[in-house]
Order: C-alpha cells, then sequence, then structure tokens
C-alpha cells in the first residue's frame, strides 16, 4: 500500500510539473486559501490559477470563464486520537466563474468547480476514513474582485472533498474556506 500510495505521488507530481513547467510564466493569479471543516483546526492552501481565454455569454454586464487551478495544501486535525494529525494534499480544479464585466472598482462572481485532490494519508485521527489517496474535490464560491485591472480577489468557498464511492471507505470531508487572490502584473 505505501509503495502504491507513493508511486501515486510521484505521478501526480510529475504530471503537474510537466503540465505547469510549459507554461509557469504564464501564471495569472497567486492564491491563498485558509480556513477548517470537520474536526480541523485548520486548512491552510497555496497555489496558482491560469485563464481560460474563452469567455461566454460576454454580451451583457456578465460573462462565464473559467480558469485551472493547482493548489498544495495542509490540514491540521482538532483531535489528540492516534492516527495521522495532519493530512498534505495537491490539487488541480477547473473553476467555472461567472463574473460581472468591470475593469476597476468592484466586481462580484460566482464560481463552481470540480477536480482531483491527492491526500498523503487516507486517514485523519483514525476517525475519518478517505478510502483511496484520489479524491474528488467540488466546491461552490462566491465573492469579489476589486483594485485597478481586478487585481484583487476575496471569496468565500465551501468545498466537500469524498472519493465519489470508488473506494470503501468514504467519509468525506466539508471545508469552509476563505480565498484571496493576487493577479500578476
Amino acid at each position: 500500500m505505501r509503495k502504491r500510495r507513493q508511486a501515486g505521488w510521484r505521478a501526480l507530481l510529475l504530471g503537474m510539473t510537466l503540465t505547469l513547467s510549459g507554461s509557469a510564466m504564464a501564471v495569472d493569479r497567486v492564491v491563498v486559501e485558509l480556513g477548517g471543516g470537520d474536526n480541523l483546526r485548520g486548512v491552510t492552501r497555496i497555489g496558482a490559477t491560469w485563464d481560460w481565454q474563452s469567455r461566454w455569454f460576454a454580451d451583457g454586464d456578465w460573462y462565464l470563464g473559467g480558469y485551472w487551478e493547482a493548489e498544495l495544501g495542509r490540514w491540521w486535525s482538532t483531535q489528540d486520537k492516534p492516527g495521522h494529525k495532519d493530512i498534505t494534499e495537491v490539487g488541480l480544479t477547473p473553476v467555472f466563474r461567472l463574473q460581472q464585466t468591470h475593469q476597476d472598482g468592484i466586481s462580484p462572481y460566482a464560481e463552481l468547480g470540480v477536480g482531483l485532490h491527492f491526500l498523503s494519508n487516507t486517514r485523519l485521527n483514525d476517525q475519518r476514513k478517505f478510502g483511496e489517496s484520489f479524491q474528488f474535490g467540488d466546491h461552490i464560491g462566491f465573492g469579489v474582485t476589486f483594485g485597478q485591472h481586478q487585481a484583487f480577489d476575496i471569496g468565500y468557498r465551501f468545498q466537500h472533498l469524498s472519493n465519489a464511492g470508488l473506494a470503501g471507505d468514504n467519509s468525506g470531508m466539508n471545508l469552509h474556506l476563505l480565498h484571496l487572490g493576487y493577479r500578476l502584473p
């Protein structure tokens, strides 16, 4: 099992490295997420996003666009029980965003994303059981962008991670996250 998990980590990291290395200079935004969830003392993530060039339904004051988001995160448990007290995760998520059209000022948005996450452990304090290291992470969120060229982004996300019933154990995890972003010049 340990060798399988290590091989999974290597495959995911290699895939992300190859995907991101060709466009590393084209990072559009850096992001930080802070929050918590079921039996968690805290969640911290850092990441980067790459905007899609396509915009749909852009004739009015709103448009539908999106971006790729790659993140590295850490979860910390609140419980002092046997087993792993923390989990490291790597995630890659395509995100659709419905946003108001503004170049400067405040621009509200709503978003939806479903992506893949890889967890370093399949158990948290031997109480939460995830079955597999690979998890699906879906989120809904809302927030605003503001500042010159919409450089700043602040929002809220509700995210659920689970293996979608593909493995025997499927405790899943619900997260409440403060999403902060900064568009690179």
